[in-house]
């Protein structure tokens, strides 16, 4: 689907045509879907309502076996929002349902709540693959998700020089990672140099291993 000469942008909100990058594109539920590209779709936890659940539900399996619809997405919970963090745990595995049934990979939004989405992970019989997006924390954090078979996916805050996840990037596996612009102004070539460099591969060897995880990931 995604080739290794290709820039793999795993989690955009911006629909872009340049044929040398090839992105999923998080959609929200509420818009029609274009024919045109690869999305995600999923209920946002910022955007979640109460009673609302099977019109969501709903929804989602209207387009979730349209082909250009690849993951489940974004997803999550978020702990400095106001919704009662309790629905936000509903929606989430609610949707996370759909993915196992559907068998599609789950994007993942997650806000001081790295400890709280591990603990679903492990404790359900959840088979999809998961990727958190925008991960920004510490490496015993970092271990633990790789380790219940998570990937992470870095963004602008590889171009921060006092990030946390400058500081991890450089030391977790490879295969284990994604890259992405979510909503920054950067493009997905600044991360990929940025994310090279502190690999110390080229961005050619990055781009193969990129595209080794996606094929890995949405199988």
């Amino acid at each position: 689907m995604f080739s290794s000469e290709e820039f793999i942008n795993i989690h955009t909100h911006s629909l872009q045509t340049n044929p040398s990058v090839s992105q999923i594109c998080s959609h929200s539920l509420n818009g029609n879907l274009p024919s045109e590209g690869f999305f995600s779709l999923g209920m946002h936890p910022w955007h979640i309502e109460e009673n609302k659940l099977e019109t969501v539900l709903s929804l989602l399996m209207q387009f979730v076996t349209r082909p250009n619809v690849i993951a489940i997405g974004e997803i999550g919970l978020d702990r400095v929002i106001e919704t009662k963090y309790e629905l936000q745990e509903t929606f989430f595995k609610a949707q996370l349902t759909v993915s196992e049934y559907f068998k599609k990979p789950v994007i993942i939004h997650s806000v001081k709540a790295h400890s709280d989405i591990l603990f679903i992970r492990k404790s359900g019989s959840y088979k999809m693959p998961w990727i958190i997006h925008g991960f920004n924390a510490n490496k015993n954090t970092a271990d633990q998700l790789i380790k219940a078979n998570i990937y992470l996916s870095f963004g602008e805050a590889l171009l921060n020089e006092k990030s946390k996840a400058i500081e991890v990037f450089p030391l977790i596996p490879t295969k284990q990672i994604f890259l992405e612009t979510d909503e920054s102004s950067h493009s997905i070539e600044e991360i990929y140099e940025k994310a090279a460099f502190l690999k110390k591969m080229t961005v050619e060897q990055l781009k193969q291993k990129i595209a080794d995880n996606f094929q890995t990931c949405f199988k």
